[in-house]
């Protein structure tokens, strides 16, 4: 499979399933139609809201992170394509852990489960950037940039270790426990301040 052909294989399933993370934001019935039930349906569906939010944020992240690495490689070998398409297959299945948060997020196994999902899905990312690094041969003589793959790298790195507080909190703090993959925020923050360091 070219690269251009996974770009496109990618760019439909990260789409799809952007969109089907929505599908959990639904109202119940109303009991009444008045302002008031429908305030009070609004305030019980915002954890699902927030879920969405940092689910659709954090998919996003991946997405960028596969495309700007794509941009990189002049070809993908086996290990490379494999690397991409089990990073896909486990895209597909964010709808779904995403909804086991959603619905049941206080309870540790729901937990655990959608912080090791995205604990693979960092794994995979730095896999990706790592192995452009250490394999010259995959690199494009144009599109590589050593700079902005190192940051890459860094950046996975970053993402794997928020991604295991998210793990190693799931029993203790479930639901709560997401909250970890806003290192990457920070961390982003203080990457782009001025004097920060630069890898």
């Amino acid at each position: 499979m070219s690269k251009n052909r996974l770009e496109a294989l990618s760019d439909g399933i990260y789409a799809v399933a952007l969109t089907l993370l929505a599908l959990d934001l639904k109202l119940a019935a109303l009991p009444e139609a008045s302002n008031a039930s429908l305030g009070a349906e609004l305030e019980n569906l915002l954890p699902k809201a927030l879920i969405w939010l940092l689910a659709f944020w954090v998919t996003a992240l991946f997405w960028l992170a596969q495309s700007r690495t794509l941009r990189q490689y002049d070809e993908l070998d086996k290990p490379a394509m494999m690397i991409e398409l089990t990073q896909l297959a486990l895209i597909t299945l964010l709808p779904f852990t995403c909804s086991l948060m959603a619905e049941h997020g206080d309870l540790g196994t729901a937990a655990l489960v959608y912080s090791l999902h995205l604990t693979l899905l960092a794994v995979l990312s730095w896999l990706r950037i790592a192995r452009l690094l250490r394999t010259p041969a995959l690199r494009s003589a144009d599109g590589f940039d050593e700079p902005a793959a190192r940051l890459q790298l860094q950046r996975a790195v970053v993402v794997v270790l928020c991604a295991l507080v998210t793990v190693a909190l799931a029993w203790w703090l479930p639901a709560w426990n997401m909250l970890a993959m806003l290192g990457i925020v920070l961390h982003r923050r203080a990457s782009a301040t001025p004097g920060a360091a630069r890898a």
